[in-house]
C-alpha cells in the first residue's frame, strides 16, 4: 500500500498529514510521528522535488489549521520535512546515502553550536531558565492535581518525580531535541533506501553501509568534549555535555553497521534480525550498548578481526 501511496502526492501529503496529527489526539501514538517524514521522502525520490514540494503543503495547512498561527506550521517545517526535501533532490543528483547523512550530522551540529553560542554571548544561563519554565508547568499540574482530590503522599512522589525530570532535561534539551531531528532523518533515509531497493524504484548510488567507518578525529572530539563535561563548569560543562552527546550519535549508526555485517556474516535469518533491531526502540541499553561498539571499533576494528573470511576479503581501502 506504501508502494503505491507514495506515487501520488495527495496521498503521501495525507498519510504524512495523519502521522503528524494523530499523536496530538492519540499521545501513544507519538512514536509514528517519526516516520511523517517517510511518504514525502519517497514521493520526491520517485517523482522529482516539485511533487515533494505538493505533498507538504497538506501537513502544513493541516497544522496551520490545528495551530492557529504560523509557529506549529513552520516547526513542522524546519524539523519534518526541510530535510527530506534536500536529501531527495542530492540523492537524485547522485549523491549516496551516508553523503546526505552527513550533511544532517553537520546542520545538527552548526543549530546545536548556535543555541549553545547564543546563550553564552547573550549571557543567558539556559539550563536555569529551562529549568524555571518547567518548573511553573510543574506546579500547574501539581495545583490541577491538588483540586482533583490526589493525596498528600502521591503528590509528593509525583512532585520529586518531576523534579528528577526538570533537572535532567533541562541540562540536556538542546542536545535531546537535535539527537532527535538527525535520528529521525537518518533513520528516514534508510528506510527509503531500503524500500525502493525492494520496490525496484529509482536506483541509488551504490554504497555498502556495513563497511561505514567514521573519521578517526571524530573520536577526539567526543574525548574532549566528555572531558569539559567532567572537569569544567558552567557554561564550558553544559557544552561538554550537549555537544558530546550529539558528536557521539553517529557512532551509534557504526555500531549498528557492524552488527548488519554480523547477521550477514552468520547468515541470521529476518525473523532475529527483526527483533534486534526492534529492542532499539523499546530498551535504551540496547542504543547504548550498540553506540559503544561503534565507538570502540575505532581502536578495535570488529569487522576486520571477526567478519572477514581467511581468503584475505577485507575492507575497501584496507
Amino acid at each position: 500500500m506504501l508502494n503505491k501511496i507514495t506515487t501520488h502526492a495527495a496521498l503521501a501529503g495525507l498519510l504524512s498529514t495523519g502521522l503528524l496529527l494523530l499523536p496530538l489526539w492519540l499521545p501513544l501514538l507519538t512514536p509514528i510521528q517519526g516516520i511523517m517524514p517517510l511518504p514525502i521522502l519517497l514521493l520526491a525520490l520517485r517523482s522529482g522535488p516539485q511533487a515533494g514540494w505538493q505533498a507538504v503543503a497538506l501537513p502544513l495547512v493541516a497544522a496551520w489549521m490545528v495551530g492557529g498561527g504560523v509557529a506549529f506550521p513552520l516547526m513542522v517545517f524546519l524539523l519534518f520535512v526541510s530535510f527530506p526535501l534536500l536529501a531527495a533532490w542530492l540523492l537524485r543528483a547522485g549523491w549516496r546515502t551516508s553523503q546526505c547523512a552527513l550533511v544532517a550530522f553537520l546542520i545538527g551540529n552548526l543549530v546545536l553550536l548556535g543555541i549553545l553560542g547564543w546563550a553564552t554571548l547573550g549571557g543567558v544561563d539556559l539550563p536555569v531558565q529551562l529549568a524555571h519554565e518547567m518548573n511553573l508547568l510543574k506546579e500547574e499540574v501539581l495545583t490541577a492535581l491538588t483540586t482533583q482530590g490526589v493525596g498528600a503522599v502521591a503528590l509528593a512522589e509525583f512532585r520529586h518525580s518531576l523534579d528528577q525530570l526538570i533537572a535532567l532535561v533541562s541540562l540536556l534539551l538542546p542536545a535531546m531535541v537535535l539527537t532527535g531531528w538527525f535520528l529521525i532523518q537518518t533513520g528516514n533515509l534508510l528506510a527509503a533506501r531500503s524500500l525502493l531497493h525492494r520496490w525496484g524504484g529509482p536506483p541509488l548510488a551504490e554504497e555498502n553501509l556495513t563497511e561505514m567507518r567514521l573519521p578517526f578525529a571524530l573520536v577526539w572530539a567526543v574525548i574532549a568534549m566528555g572531558l569539559l563535561a567532567m572537569f569544567a563548569h558552567g557554561a564550558l560543562r553544559y557544552l561538554g555535555i550537549n555537544w558530546g552527546i550529539f558528536l557521539a550519535i553517529p557512532y551509534f549508526f557504526q555500531g549498528l553497521a557492524i552488527i548488519q555485517r554480523a547477521f550477514q556474516w552468520y547468515a541470521v535469518r529476518g525473523l532475529v534480525r527483526g527483533v534486534v533491531l526492534t529492542a532499539l526502540f523499546f530498551w535504551t541499553g540496547m542504543v547504548l550498548i550498540v553506540l559503544l561498539i561503534g565507538l570502540f571499533d575505532t581502536w578495535i576494528d570488529f569487522r576486520l578481526r571477526f567478519f572477514y573470511n581467511k581468503e584475505g576479503q577485507t575492507p575497501s581501502g584496507r
